[in-house]
């Protein structure tokens, strides 16, 4: 399938079940982006099979990305540990709606958050902002949002600039980019209670043979960076 024209669309996702939403209260502290942040995190290999995409789980590694894709937490390892629920159906739905080439696999990395915000901690869900992730494509799934307001996202041109989409996700919707093509940022959520927070799947693809997973390209990302 296509995006729109300026390289987006937002999708309703598959239904989540109550297990599967149960598993965001099991995230565990991301000691490397600030202090409101809770992750898992996943890697696959996604392959073309009888009509559909599959997908092959890939040893647990670090995180790694370029620092300049991340300044605060690019060009280093992040260790985090493995997502447990089963959150396939959701990124076949993404990889069903942007114009994947089905003669190539692909390389997707996952991760699983959870951003609180109270009144002694920030809601500052982008602490680099404005972005892009360095993939072909993205996808942000908003999973859940309790005791929030704020959490609008923005896209505009690569670079920066005047956006040209302002949107806040509902819980069952996720928005797909052409990540090369745009930056995107989230702002800040405030809590309504005493504590609030959004739960989110982040999921991104490269093509297999850019070669984004294993130890060469962990220290080409370090030694760039």
């Amino acid at each position: 399938m296509a995006l729109n024209e300026l390289g987006f669309d937002i999708i309703d996702l598959p239904e989540a079940t109550p297990e599967l939403l149960e598993s965001f209260d099991d995230l565990k502290f991301d000691e490397y982006m600030g202090d409101n942040r809770y992750r898992r995190f996943a890697q696959f290999r996604m392959y073309r099979q009888d009509g559909q995409w599959e997908f092959e789980r890939l040893p647990l590694r670090p995180y790694v990305t370029f620092s300049k894709f991340n300044p605060v937490a690019g060009g280093i390892r992040r260790h985090y540990e493995p997502i447990v629920a089963d959150f396939t159906p959701h990124i076949r739905a993404g990889a069903m709606a942007v114009p994947l080439d089905t003669g190539q696999d692909w390389q997707v990395n996952v991760h699983q958050f959870r951003i609180v915000t109270r009144p002694d901690t920030s809601g500052t869900i982008v602490p680099e902002g404005p972005h892009s992730d360095g993939r072909d494509y993205v996808l942000i799934g908003v999973f859940g949002r309790h005791g929030i307001t704020g959490g609008e996202m923005t896209l505009m041109p690569h670079g920066g600039g005047e956006p040209f989409y302002r949107g806040t996700l509902r819980a069952g919707q996720a928005a797909l980019l052409a990540d090369r093509d745009m930056w995107h940022d989230v702002s800040q959520i405030e809590p309504v209670e005493e504590q609030g927070h959004r739960d989110t799947l982040i999921a991104t693809w490269v093509p297999w043979a850019d070669k984004w997973y294993g130890d060469d390209f962990e220290e080409r990302a370090i030694s760039e960076g």
